[in-house]
């Protein structure tokens, strides 16, 4: 008769427990890398929406040949004169779901958002709309369109600076188109990035010069 091997109670059990270990290690990080690349297409989404009104916005007259709203990073002289009416433009060409002229919170335009260090403006939102897609958009001080916050999920948690919450600030000149990119008053919690990281990394990452190429 021929005796056949098999595996121990004991063997059994050391396996599983070492398999357990490995999972309990690497998923973790395999979510987060999941995470972090749903929030890099949100906010690639955020900014070329809210471009695409820049760009609209400037057909109309009043705003040639460029909106007077624009925080120029170049050492010139940056401009709003016209960042009240350009918000409201933007506004309104986006495909708003809902608009929160006051207590964007207690409205349902935005989630609970903890403080922010040193940005106090994000600390006390005014004003903000929910598009179709469930996009949060917010501004930083009143209706000035020079910088916006965006939820990429809107209200939905984790509404947490760094993960889905990030700032936007539209840069230019007097001579050049302005742009929404990461900017203004970045923050981001403990374990988030900024937009700023988070753009640079895919940037990278699509280049081949990434830590992991």
């Amino acid at each position: 008769m021929t005796k056949k091997n098999a595996f121990t109670l004991a063997e059994v059990l050391i396996t599983l427990a070492i398999i357990g270990v490995i999972a309990a290690l690497t998923v973790p990080s395999v979510m987060f890398s999941t995470d972090e690349k749903q929030a890099i297409v949100g906010l690639k989404k955020a900014i070329l929406s809210l471009n695409q009104a820049v760009d609209m916005a400037r057909t109309e007259v009043k705003f040639q040949p460029n909106p007077k709203c624009f925080i120029d990073t170049t050492g010139g002289d940056s401009q709003s004169s016209q960042c009240e009416d350009l918000f409201n433009f933007i506004k309104d060409v986006m495909q708003v779901h809902k608009y929160c002229k006051s207590d964007p919170l207690g409205g349902g335009c935005i989630g609970k958002y903890p403080p922010a260090e040193n940005c106090d403006g994000w600390n006390d939102i005014k004003q903000a709309f929910l598009t179709a897609d469930g996009m949060s958009y917010f501004v930083y001080s009143e209706n000035n369109a020079s910088i916006m916050g965006v939820d990429i999920n809107g209200p939905k948690a984790p509404n947490k600076w760094g993960y889905d919450v990030f700032s936007l600030q539209l840069t230019g000149t007097k001579t050049t188109m302005q742009q929404y990119e990461p900017g203004g008053c970045e923050y981001a919690m403990e374990g988030g990035k900024t937009g700023s990281q988070l753009l640079e990394e895919s940037d990278e990452e699509e280049s081949g010069t990434g830590s992991g190429s």
